[in-house]
């Protein structure tokens, strides 16, 4: 039986509608681990399907059916809240002019400094490290070490 985790239990999530491309195909992961696979069809109906191989847990149960509700929910639950203070400063910083969960997703890859879960879609080739590296990149100016980094021309 899988584990089942609740995003942000101090806050509330909505479920409400956002704009979104649809149909849509996106990914869960955890690390490197793919955890689902979401397909949202024309008409806003939900294909699911789930890693039973992993003991990570799970941000929706594997075995309920899905509604476009819950995928709203497992996006939402992966972004910062839409609150009028400081939204705008991470719109600004993201290069995103309104507040939007699937905007906001495809520009962080879901990723927070709490855990390890991300989400992309399905045609976005990202890797786990080049989504954290882009992620870091964005919210604390840090370029990930390579040949063309900062950190590489300074240790020489």
């Amino acid at each position: 039986m899988s584990r089942i985790i609740k995003a942000r239990t101090y806050l509330p999530i909505s479920s409400d509608p956002f704009d979104m491309p649809i149909p849509v195909k996106f990914e869960l992961y955890h690390a490197n681990t793919l955890l689902s696979i979401y397909s949202v069809r024309d008409d806003k109906t939900v294909d699911y399907s789930y890693n039973a191989n992993t003991d990570i847990p799970m941000l929706l149960p594997p075995d309920k059916h899905l509604h476009i509700g819950d995928v709203y929910y497992v996006i939402r639950s992966r972004v910062f809240p839409e609150n009028p203070f400081t939204a705008p400063m991470e719109l600004q910083r993201l290069g995103l002019e309104t507040y939007n969960p699937y905007d906001i997703i495809k520009v962080t890859y879901g990723i927070m400094p709490t855990d390890a879960y991300w989400i992309k879609t399905s045609d976005d080739r990202a890797t786990f490290d080049d989504a954290i590296a882009k992620y870091n990149k964005i919210m604390f100016g840090v370029q990930p070490p390579g040949p063309d980094s900062e950190i590489e021309d300074f240790l020489g």
